[in-house]
């Protein structure tokens, strides 16, 4: 071989290694990230740069094997295409995360955050002392609508005892309709409770009764019936009110982490803006944000389509440090508004120019 194409076969050489290098740096960074954590990331990088070469040389034993005129083999050429293949994907779709992260980690944890602290000054604006303004409004509302019910039965019974109808269907339908007034509301409140002042099985026997004495005994017991389940609603929305205001003080108490990460660390991630330090921070932000968020945050940070998630309103930096699901999302056009053709290109040419030298080298 002479001078000329030694020094080629050399920078070749040289050429592919640096190609390499970056690739399995990135490829090792997101194997850090998300299936390998806490292995040593040098480690994992020569794991990969081994593999690579080991890929570069399938090809070009492919390649080969198209150049031989006889005994040219199907089975080596398929086993070397599919061993590159398999590395090649490999490396494609993790070089993409990696850059991924490195582009959008910031942005993305930042977003999350903020949005959090917005849902927090929107869900507390209202004092205890407004909170207590609704709960008095819902029992009055409550006692206003039972109330009516109670008077409509008081003067349905009045009637019968009056004309002697007897105990009929015009009484049982206004019990009947204080019961769903009682159940109306029951997803808001979250009511588990029944609420059943008229029984079509233990009170049968009621029906049809015109005795003057016995008409005033069913009045005095459905009253009674409506003012028990009356009572029993009222400690449903005094409990659901409660509930409401406790929320309030743990969601106030999540401002105090959230401007300690804005103030504090969130700038020193900004100064070192590698992947790396967005995870060590996305863990404290998880910790002691993310994870104490109320089921109704994360509902509003999707956008649901046919019992799927369409899209991430916000998208949640869990997710981010996983190459299967960011390459679930870009699949599925989840990352809309988080460009991403620019690093699928980068990863493109870095691996196409990378085993390009690689053949050279060995040509």
């Amino acid at each position: 071989m002479n001078r000329g194409k030694l020094l080629i076969k050399f920078a070749c050489g040289i050429g592919y290694l640096v190609f390499a290098c970056i690739s399995a740096y990135f490829t090792a960074s997101s194997f850090s990230l998300s299936w390998l954590q806490g292995t040593n990331l040098w480690v994992i990088f020569a794991m990969v740069l081994i593999i690579g070469i080991l890929a570069g040389w399938c090809l070009t034993n492919a390649i080969n094997e198209t150049k031989k005129r006889y005994n040219a083999s199907k089975v080596s050429f398929s086993l070397n295409i599919i061993g590159f293949l398999i590395f090649w994907l490999l490396s494609f779709t993790t070089n993409v995360h990696y850059l991924f992260v490195s582009k959008h980690g910031y942005t993305i944890l930042t977003r999350e955050l903020a949005s959090a602290k917005k849902y927090i000054e929107d869900n507390t604006t209202q004092s205890n002392r407004e909170i207590d303004e609704q709960k008095e409004n819902a029992l009055n509302l409550l006692n206003a609508q039972m109330q009516s019910n109670r008077e409509a039965f008081v003067r349905e019974m009045e009637n019968t005892r009056e004309h002697r109808v007897g105990f009929g269907d015009a009484c049982i339908n206004i019990l009947k309709s204080a019961e769903g007034t009682l159940l109306g509301d029951a997803e808001k409140y979250n009511d588990k409770n029944t609420y059943t002042i008229y029984d079509e099985n233990t009170d049968s026997g009621d029906k049809g009764v015109t005795q003057y004495n016995r008409i005033s005994e069913l009045s005095t017991k459905y009253q009674g019936r409506i003012i028990q389940a009356t009572n029993k609603k009222a400690v449903v929305i005094k409990d659901y009110y409660e509930r409401k205001k406790n929320q309030h003080s743990e969601l106030e108490s999540l401002l105090i982490p959230i401007n300690e990460l804005e103030q504090k660390h969130l700038p020193l991630v900004l100064k070192d803006g590698s992947p790396e330090a967005y995870y060590i921070y996305y863990n404290q932000q998880s910790g002691r944000v993310i994870a104490k968020m109320p089921k109704e945050y994360k509902v509003q940070c999707i956008e649901m389509k046919d019992g799927k998630v369409k899209k991430y309103i916000v998208y949640p930096s869990e997710r981010m440090f996983d190459t299967a699901s960011v390459w679930g999302d870009i699949l599925k056009g989840r990352l809309t508004d988080l460009p991403l053709v620019q690093w699928i290109l980068i990863s493109l040419i870095l691996d196409i120019v990378s085993f390009l030298l690689f053949a050279l080298f060995r040509k």
